[in-house]
C-alpha cells in the first residue's frame, strides 16, 4: 500500500491535452514550478518518491482499485462518488494552492465532499475564518530544482571570496509589475509612497513590464514620479533579484492576491528586515520569526514602517543573520529536508487525528 496518495486538481486543462499525458506529470513533479504540486514535494522529501502516488482524476476510473492511507484531493475537481469507489482510504483531505481569499471549491461537487471530509488545506489559515470545516496548513512550493537554494548558496560562496558578507548599500528594496487594478495594487502604492514622502532613500528594484503596463500605471501615477521608478525592464532575473535584496537593509513584501508571498522568505534569507502587509491574524507552515519582520495594517502609511526597520536594522546589525537562523529551523538553505523533522511534526498537528 503507498501511504500517501495525491489526486491533483483537474481544473485549467490539468487533466486535457499534453496535461494529461503521464509523460508530463513525470517531468513536471521532478522539475516543474506548478504550486499545486508543492504538497507532492514536500512529502516525497520526507518519505521517498515510492510512499507518495500522484494522479488525476481520470487515472482513477481507469485504474484497477487501489489503497492508501491519506487520500489528498486537489480542488476544484470533478472527483465524484464513481472516482472514490476505485480507492480505499482512512483519511482524506482536499487542499486549495490558490490564492482564493479562502478554501475556493470552485465547480466541485462541494457538499460531496465534505461528506467525505471535514478537512480543507490551505498555503495559510485566517483566525477569522468561520467555515464548517477544519483547515490544515498546506506547504508553499518548494521544487526539486530550487532557485532561491541555489542564489543562498550562490551568495556563500561570493561572502568567502569577499571574506565578509556583501555591504547593505541600499535601504529598501522592491520588484513589482503594476499589474490588475493598479490604483489598489499595494506594490506600487508602497514605491510611489517612499518616492514622494522619502526620495531620500536608496531604493533598489522599482517597477517593472511592458510599455502597456508602463502607460496603464501612468494614468495613476505622477510622470516624475514614474521615471525614477520605472527600471526600463520586462522583469528582473531571480539571481539579479535575490542579489538586489542581499544589498539592501529592508525588503518590502505588500501582500498580492494572498496575504503571503515568497517575498517574506526570499527577504529573510538574504538578511533584510521585512516590511509586510498585516499578518497578525495569519498562521503559516513556515512560521515567520517574531523580530525582524514588522507588519504594515491596511490604510496605514508605508514609511514609518520602513523608518521603524532602518532603525531596528542599524539597532540590531546581526538581525539577519538571527532570522535566518530561526529558518533554518525548518528550512536547510531554503529547501525542505528531512532533517528538519520538526516541520513535518507541523504539518501533521494541523491535521486532526481520526
Amino acid at each position: 500500500m503507498v501511504p500517501y496518495t495525491i489526486v491533483i486538481s483537474d481544473a485549467k486543462d490539468h487533466d486535457a491535452g499534453y496535461r494529461g499525458t503521464r509523460a508530463f506529470w513525470w517531468l513536471a513533479s521532478r522539475a516543474g514550478s506548478y504550486s499545486e504540486l508543492g504538497l507532492y514535494w514536500f512529502l516525497v522529501e520526507y518519505f521517498g518518491r515510492s510512499a507518495v502516488r500522484l494522479l488525476r482524476p481520470s487515472q482513477l476510473l481507469a485504474s484497477s482499485k487501489i489503497e492508501t492511507e491519506w487520500l489528498f484531493v486537489g480542488l476544484p475537481t470533478s472527483l465524484s462518488k464513481q472516482h472514490l469507489s476505485r480507492i480505499r482510504f482512512r483519511r482524506m483531505a482536499v487542499y486549495d494552492s490558490t490564492d482564493a481569499p479562502d478554501v475556493d471549491f470552485g465547480e466541485s461537487d462541494r457538499e460531496f465532499l465534505l461528506s467525505e471530509t471535514d478537512l480543507c488545506m490551505k498555503t495559510w489559515l485566517d483566525r477569522r475564518w468561520e467555515t464548517d470545516y477544519t483547515v490544515g496548513l498546506l506547504p508553499i512550493k518548494r521544487p526539486p530544482i530550487n532557485k532561491l537554494r541555489v542564489a543562498i548558496r550562490r551568495e556563500a560562496l561570493l561572502d568567502r571570496v569577499r571574506r565578509r558578507p556583501r555591504d547593505k548599500s541600499f535601504d529598501v528594496a522592491l520588484v513589482a509589475r503594476p499589474t490588475g487594478d493598479v490604483a489598489r495594487n499595494p506594490r506600487v502604492a508602497w514605491l510611489v509612497e517612499l518616492q514622494r514622502k522619502r526620495p531620500d532613500l536608496r531604493l533598489w528594484g522599482g517597477l517593472v513590464g511592458s510599455s502597456r503596463w508602463r502607460r496603464h500605471a501612468a494614468e495613476i501615477v505622477d510622470e516624475e514620479i514614474l521615471q525614477r521608478l520605472w527600471m526600463g525592464r520586462r522583469k528582473v532575473g531571480f539571481f539579479e533579484y535575490f542579489a538586489g535584496l542581499s544589498r539592501s537593509k529592508v525588503s518590502l513584501a505588500p501582500r498580492g492576491w494572498a496575504p503571503w508571498s515568497y517575498r517574506h522568505y526570499e527577504a529573510i534569507y538574504a538578511r533584510s528586515v521585512v516590511v509586510c502587509s498585516d499578518l497578525s491574524d495569519i498562521e503559516l507552515l513556515l512560521p515567520l520569526p517574531n523580530e525582524g519582520v514588522i507588519d504594515v495594517r491596511e490604510g496605514e502609511s508605508i514609511v514609518p514602517a520602513v523608518e521603524r526597520a532602518l532603525a531596528l536594522y542599524e539597532r540590531c546589525p546581526d538581525i539577519g543573520r538571527h532570522n535566518v537562523e530561526h529558518m533554518e529551523r525548518w528550512l536547510d538553505r531554503g529547501a525542505y529536508s528531512r532533517s528538519r523533522v520538526e516541520l513535518l511534526d507541523r504539518f501533521f498537528s494541523f491535521l486532526p487525528v481520526a
